[in-house]
């Protein structure tokens, strides 16, 4: 019955917008949102409709409910990616017509005015990645760097990351595989070595007061645990995720993206302090990201790969019911309260609580100790070019 009524709905919607009534398309669309049996193709057409009505934030709506039901709806992908350019938002407009055309690569028949629309956006980011480019030499030039002062890998990774340089194929299972940044030449490890860590020991030792203060979070402020993994709408969705917007991966954090939570900070101090004294990523609008994550009783966290793979993940576990573990690359180790450990987040892993009752960790990244200062130095440079790139 609903398949039914949303057909009719959506044909009386599209006949009304090729007639030219965009107040009757809209009505026909906005009947199967009411009656709660809109599909992706039915926010697709209320967009239509709302662009015909010069309706920007209804189109976009629409829009951003199409890529949370289709990620890769090539139609609302370049919608969505001509609406964040109107508004010269160029990098998440960039973000949106490279996935398009990387999903386009692999069509090999596609109507006329679709294959109008791929080369049109083909050429606007070519144009974006030449804004690009300029931006991030102009970021990493405020920072003094010199291609002929810079470590190699560092002059290759700024190749990767501007597409002159394809990054290498080690042969590995579990390569490194970060989906913003690649420094090539970076020692492998899944678990990194805690001998070449001394501070883990010393951060094990606060267990019990990092965890009081945990537990004064829980009980005053449990509000303020939030989806760990939420659509953000303004980068597509490079795949679907059964955690997406869940409650069953929740967060508090004291530093989100490189930006401090005062209120968290000021509910836990001897944590904020603790943290403070280690070599955290500081690249504003990316790192450091700190944290309480707690995984709820029989969630799991899906295989996955991180950002970068200049930064260690590290976790801290407070509250531990048996049967939690964490999967990085071929390696599995079972978690255990105080017992923490630092891993490579750009190689696949995935974690899992199979008890009854939730999991609590303090997570955390570091600069990789084999990453330089001057490497360093350059790294925050391009990577907050990135992130300040409009």
């Amino acid at each position: 019955m609903e398949l039914r009524q949303e057909e009719q709905l959506f044909r009386s919607g599209i006949a009304a917008l090729q007639a030219g009534n965009a107040s009757e398309a809209r009505a026909n669309f906005q009947a199967a949102v009411d009656a709660n049996v809109a599909t992706a193709r039915s926010w697709l057409g209320m967009a239509l409709a709302c662009l015909s009505q010069s309706d920007i934030p209804g189109a976009e709506e629409a829009l951003d409910q199409v890529l949370k039901a289709e990620p890769h709806n090539l139609r609302a992908l370049i919608m969505k990616g001509d609406i964040l350019q109107g508004r010269s938002e160029n990098q998440a407009a960039s973000a949106h017509f490279g996935l398009a055309l990387r999903l386009s690569a692999a069509l090999t028949d596609m109507p006329a005015p679709l294959k109008a629309d791929i080369d049109r956006i083909a050429a606007r980011q070519q144009e974006l990645m030449h804004l690009f480019k300029e931006h991030l030499y102009e970021s990493l030039a405020a920072a003094h760097y010199k291609r002929a002062g810079a470590s190699q890998r560092f002059n290759d990774s700024l190749d990767m990351l501007l597409g002159r340089l394809e990054r290498p194929d080690p042969g590995l299972t579990f390569p490194q595989a970060p989906h913003i940044y690649f420094l090539p030449n970076v020692p492998y490890h899944t678990f990194y070595p805690e001998h070449e860590l001394p501070w883990l020991k010393e951060l094990e030792a606060h267990t019990d007061v990092i965890e009081a203060e945990l537990q004064a979070l829980l009980l005053n402020e449990a509000e303020k645990f939030s989806p760990y993994i939420h659509s953000g709408i303004d980068r597509p969705q490079q795949g679907v995720t059964e955690l997406l917007d869940s409650r069953d991966w929740t967060s508090a954090y004291l530093w989100e993206d490189g930006r401090p939570n005062a209120d968290n900070m000021a509910m836990c101090p001897q944590t904020t302090e603790l943290l403070s004294a280690l070599p955290l990523t500081l690249i504003e609008g990316f790192a450091p990201s700190v944290l309480f994550s707690k995984l709820d009783a029989g969630a799991r966290i899906e295989p996955h790969t991180g950002m970068l793979n200049t930064r260690l993940i590290c976790h801290l576990p407070l509250v531990v019911p048996p049967d939690c573990a964490l999967r990085v690359g071929d390696e599995t180790r079972q978690t255990q309260r105080g017992v923490a450990w630092a891993f490579d987040d750009s190689v696949n892993h995935e974690a899992w609580n199979n008890s009854d009752a939730d999991r609590v960790i303090l997570l955390f990244d570091v600069w990789r100790p084999d990453v330089n200062a001057q490497e360093q130095h350059f790294i925050k440079a391009l990577l907050e070019g990135v992130s300040t790139y409009r």
